[in-house]
């Protein structure tokens, strides 16, 4: 009988010495699961560092497209494409700025126009540069008397209805912001008008645009009231004082109405120091409004993030406009392994089962490492019933995957702070070419974020799970074969149980503020005191509508003892 005894605990030793090399497996698989879902990049609130960079290696660079616009001697589009290159350090661009200058050299008239263009060659090929106006862009080749008699020369043969309705509309007088063509300050409208006659003689106007020029062309001079096109001329002024012929040219061919018009002047105005990268991104993306959709959204920093795109080329351009996310925050793209090279080029291509993917082992991670921590410690714990363990998994894991998200997408925690351009502005009478417009902008007005719910619903989980670990400690105690007496004293054991919502409510209010208070989550007490307010409703539900009525029941099924209790001396 001794060696069996032996025997027995020797096999019981092995046995709990499996269980206990089970649970670490559990545990060390658990956070291998949860580091895999870790390293898959995913796009939910913004776009990781990573992925644009794989997006801009899948396409050209800046530096072939201003090799490519050279050769083919746009050298306006060049130039722009070499001002944004200059951004990426590592971009090989001082030949092409030779090629450029040597290029300006030689032939300063095609240079000035930014590319060879059969209509400005028709006006203009028997004019030297030293006639053209000083001031910049297409508008500067308009103002000097004789380049302007010639493109009015060349325009007022046109056949084109809507380039005669455009130069008869410049002879209204009705204009409140610009002066007439026929007055003696009317050059920076004429020069207007002959630029975007232009673009409708050489057909490179998008048919939805010309359709709606022409619309507000015929209404103006129906009327003689300009108010519909006179918005349109100035911001063709600005856009046309600040880009050449080229780039001019190029950008009016991918708009789509005059309202985008509008919102390029406006950008262009607002970040100055910027019009290269936003010209670029709005040519490479093929479509402006895309960008300045994108601009509305996130403002300056929606500039940073294109600043950031086009050093890694074309396609994270316009993968970042077509997304609509903010770059996350992460200032450099560190050097990853071969297998993180293919989860990135994996997240790129499948961006929605990625996602899901890594939820996923991010909560089947979470469920391993607690069942194997919680198998670790339960000497320390409390016998539960198999219900209840595994409620608290469950829970305890989808908890988890709520905060890993969180973690993982830093913009979650921050929630659409950035303030997007709203593209409002005043315009005051323009009484010189350069006149500065004062721009007035409006704060644009939010209903509740998504970060805000997804914080409300992390803090209602939790009191759900508080509630139902109550529910089952109730059951557990009503199904004990023990008297109603001490089952009612086991009642008041668990008073500090079900008080736990109120502390777990208390505790997510003071750790959102904390959180707050020091600069790492976006200020917002709704979310936090959200916590405080579950908790209260949920002590107030597990007193008054679980423990009460079952401590009631089990002082009358008990009344007989405690009456016979009360009369003994």
């Amino acid at each position: 009988m001794g060696e069996l005894a032996i025997l027995l605990m020797t096999l019981r030793n092995y046995s709990n010495r499996g269980k206990i090399v089970g649970y670490l497996v559990l545990l060390v698989l658990g956070l291998l699961i949860i580091g895999v879902g870790w390293m898959i990049p995913s796009r939910f609130k913004s776009i990781p560092r990573s992925i644009l960079s794989e997006a801009g290696a899948r396409s050209e660079s800046f530096v072939d497209l201003a090799q490519t616009a050279i050769e083919e001697e746009n050298y306006g589009i060049a130039e722009m494409n070499l001002e944004v290159a200059k951004l990426n350090v590592a971009a090989e661009w001082e030949v092409l700025d030779e090629i450029l200058s040597q290029a300006k050299e030689e032939n300063p008239v095609l240079y000035r126009w930014g590319v060879w263009d059969p209509f400005l060659d028709a006006a203009l090929k028997d004019i030297p540069l030293s006639d053209y106006s000083a001031q910049p862009g297409i508008l500067g080749v308009g103002l000097s008397n004789v380049c302007r008699r010639s493109l009015v020369g060349l325009l007022e043969n046109s056949r084109d209805s809507t380039v005669k309705s455009l130069l008869e509309a410049g002879e209204l007088n009705t204009y409140k912001r610009l002066f007439p063509v026929s007055s003696v300050s009317g050059k920076p409208l004429e020069s207007t008008l002959l630029s975007i006659g232009l673009l409708i003689q050489g057909d490179r106007l998008a048919p939805s645009l010309k359709r709606e020029i022409r619309s507000r062309l015929a209404s103006a001079l129906a009327s003689g009231d300009v108010a519909p096109v006179e918005d349109f001329f100035l911001d063709t002024l600005s856009l046309a004082r600040t880009l050449n012929w080229s780039q001019f040219r190029s950008l009016f061919e991918k708009i789509q109405d005059l309202n985008t018009v509008s919102r390029l002047r406006y950008a262009f105005h607002r970040r100055s120091d910027k019009v290269p990268l936003i010209f670029v991104s709005s040519i490479v993306a093929e479509s402006p409004q895309q960008v300045m959709d994108y601009l509305g959204l996130y403002g300056d920093e929606g500039i940073d993030a294109l600043e950031s795109a086009v050093s890694f080329g074309a396609g994270a351009v316009q993968m970042l406009v077509r997304e609509k996310l903010p770059l996350e925050r992460a200032k450099s793209v560190a050097a990853v392994s071969s297998f993180k090279s293919y989860l990135i080029g994996f997240s790129l291509q499948n961006p929605g089962f990625s996602l899901v993917i890594k939820y996923s082992l991010f909560f089947f991670g979470a469920l391993l490492a607690f069942w194997g921590s919680s198998g670790l410690t339960r000497r320390y714990w409390e016998s539960s019933p198999p219900l209840l363990s595994v409620v608290q998994r469950l829970f305890v894991s989808l908890a988890s995957v709520i905060i890993l998200v969180v973690l993982s997408e830093p913009h979650l925690a921050r929630g659409d702070a950035s303030q997007g351009y709203s593209f409002k502005f005043v315009l005051p009478v323009l009484a010189e070419v350069d006149g500065e417009t004062i721009i007035v902008e409006t704060e644009p007005t939010t209903s509740m974020e998504p970060t805000t719910l997804l914080s409300v619903s992390f803090f209602f989980i939790l009191q759900i799970l508080v509630f139902l670990i109550c529910l089952l400690k109730v059951r557990q105690i009503e199904r004990e074969d023990i008297d109603s007496l001490v089952k009612l004293k086991l009642m008041e054991n668990e008073e500090n149980l079900f008080d736990s919502g109120l502390y777990v409510g208390i505790a997510g209010t003071c750790i959102s503020l904390v959180l707050q208070v020091l600069g790492l989550i976006e200020a917002n007490l709704i979310a936090a005191y959200s916590s405080n307010l579950f908790g209260i409703l949920g002590v107030a539900i597990v007193k008054i509508r679980l423990v009460r009525p079952f401590k009631n029941k089990l002082i009358m099924d008990s009344q007989e003892r405690i009456a016979s209790l009360s009369l003994k001396p």
